[in-house]
């Protein structure tokens, strides 16, 4: 996947970055052509965790039948959940950290 450096503006393949720095759930990358730290927005971050976290509770609430009954309710949540972790993953705006 590319991501564009918000800096520099060139387009990066994510194999090509070499330094990672990861704050809790903020990851940093490093531009290996102007070495400048960006990430993703804040606030995209966390609502990118809070899809992923409903994707993960979501399924062990079906997988153990804990309530079965709305299990069809549990399993669109978390389609939702991993809906919004897709669209933060590939469309999220990333920023320069400083």
């Amino acid at each position: 996947m590319k991501v564009a450096c918000p800096n520099c503006k060139s387009k990066v393949d994510s194999k090509d970055i070499k330094n990672i720095n990861k704050k809790g759930i903020f990851i940093e990358k490093q531009c290996p052509s102007c070495q400048a730290w960006f990430c993703l927005n804040k606030a995209q971050t966390l609502v990118k965790a809070a899809g992923i976290s409903l994707l993960l509770i979501t399924s062990l609430l079906n997988i153990f039948n804990i309530k079965s009954e709305y299990s069809l309710v549990f399993s669109s949540v978390g389609f939702v959940g991993i809906l919004i972790a897709i669209i933060i993953t590939f469309f999220g705006k990333h920023e320069t950290v400083k």
